[in-house]
């Protein structure tokens, strides 16, 4: 077992990690649960601060993963964490900044996603920390392009 707790933002977050290893009958599944060697139970309990209430409202998860070796709590931890890093970190972005949800683009889409992923990637290695506010300020003007050091 491997416990967390975190205080940012209005929210304290605790996450306690948990790991079952295969015991008889574990999994009943004749095709995967020979595959299977860890179920990893991760529980959070988190507690918001509601501005208008003045008060803690809380919230309770439990998620489940599978692991085809096994593992132990504190590294599974650290494995989710780094996967929601990326998560909120790249696809949040493409998200909400360039409205990918929102595309109509139907015919070879994935041209159009290479293209964000050109743009994402010049704006992280010239370290832009904002990337909603360099894309307004680029399509402003475009000779801002040019004062990028790494741009290929």
């Amino acid at each position: 077992m491997h416990t967390t707790g975190e205080k940012y933002r209005n929210r304290i977050e605790n996450r306690t990690t948990r790991v079952y290893f295969e015991q008889n009958g574990f999994i009943n599944d004749q095709q995967w649960g020979k595959h299977i060697k860890a179920v990893i139970s991760v529980e959070r309990v988190t507690n918001m601060f509601n501005t208008k209430q003045k008060r803690y409202n809380t919230r309770e998860e439990n998620a489940i993963y599978l692991a085809n070796h096994e593992i132990t709590s504190g590294k599974a931890h650290k494995y989710i964490r780094n996967h929601w890093f990326i998560e909120n970190k790249n696809h949040h972005v493409r998200d909400v900044t360039l409205r990918e949800d929102y595309s109509r683009i139907r015919v070879k889409p994935e041209n159009m996603s290479t293209l964000r992923s050109f743009a994402l990637n010049i704006l992280r290695k010239n370290k832009i920390s904002n990337i909603n506010k360099e894309l307004y300020e680029n399509s402003l003007s475009y000779n801002n392009l040019y004062s990028y050091q790494h741009f290929i």
